[in-house]
Order: structure tokens, then C-alpha cells, then sequence
């Protein structure tokens, strides 16, 4: 679960969520959906590979 942390317009500063399952994520976004639907409007799910010994 990731945005554009460092865009000046991203509503949750700094925060950012990241979800080993998708299904964490998904479950996370239909809670704030349901909280805060304007806010929910900024959150997408993204599918990283990951690399060895890097960041990611």
C-alpha cells in the first residue's frame, strides 16, 4: 500500500503502509474507504518484485 509520500498534497505526510499479503492491503483500504472515502481516493495497491540485498 503505497502513495506519493513526498508529493506536497499527499493527506497523510509522510505515512506510508506496506502489506506482505494483498489481502492485508485490501482489508486496510476498504477501512479507511469506509472512515474516510476522500482520503481512501489517494491509496493504491502496488505489486513490487523484490531484489536481493537492495531496497525497494
Amino acid at each position: 500500500m503505497v502513495d506519493d509520500s513526498l508529493s506536497p498534497t499527499f493527506p497523510l505526510d509522510e505515512a506510508l503502509e506496506v502489506y506482505v499479503r494483498r489481502e492485508d492491503a485490501e482489508r486496510f483500504v476498504e477501512e479507511v474507504r469506509g472512515d474516510e472515502p476522500e482520503l481512501a481516493s489517494h491509496l493504491r495497491i502496488e505489486v513490487r518484485e523484490l531484489e536481493a540485498g537492495g531496497r525497494n
